[in-house]
């Protein structure tokens, strides 16, 4: 597959970026919910806005611009392994809140949540087959969903083969 240009780069990085501000929003909102709209949270306890990932790209001169893509598709990954986690452990309002979220999603930004997190998947997927990691950006995909223990996006057996494929990426590192 052809790199991407810049333009087209960040062109797909705003369109993704506006569903991170969506999620931000609907999770400050729960976190108001929860502690009482006076409350004062921490802005870091917070994914960053998608204004200020845009305004890092656009302040990148380097020939590495596609890694905030990447990283963005890695957030959409993790998060919809959190978000599968609600909907399917979650008490019923819980599950009706995620629901009603992902729907609100795709009425908003025009795609769905779930259709732009298959990045994690795919990687999953591709070293369990071949058996190793290729590289370090697969290394810290992995590492973030070995380091959830919530997540529900391999099962049990999964789990257990990437931390040991994991392993002997680092040790030979």
């Amino acid at each position: 597959m052809p790199r991407m240009s810049r333009s087209d780069t960040r062109k797909e990085l705003g369109r993704l970026l506006a569903g991170l501000d969506l999620y931000r929003d609907w999770r400050i909102a729960m976190w108001k919910e929860a502690h009482g709209p006076e409350a004062v949270f921490d802005p870091n306890e917070f994914v960053e806005t998608g204004a200020a990932t845009l305004a890092q790209f656009d302040a990148y001169n380097g020939p590495y611009y596609a890694q905030f893509l990447k990283d963005i598709q890695a957030w959409y990954a993790h998060t919809a392994g959190e978000l599968t986690y609600l909907l399917k452990n979650g008490d019923d309002p819980v599950r009706s809140r995620v629901q009603g979220f992902l729907d609100d999603f795709e009425t908003r930004v025009g795609f769905a949540f779930f259709t732009e997190a298959g990045l994690l998947k795919n990687t999953v997927t591709k070293v369990l087959k071949r058996g190793h990691i290729q590289g370090e950006d697969e290394f810290n995909l992995l590492k973030d969903l070995l380091g959830d223990t919530d997540q529900a996006i391999v099962s049990p057996d999964e789990y257990s083969r990437l931390s040991q494929i994991s392993l002997q990426f680092e040790t030979a590192r």
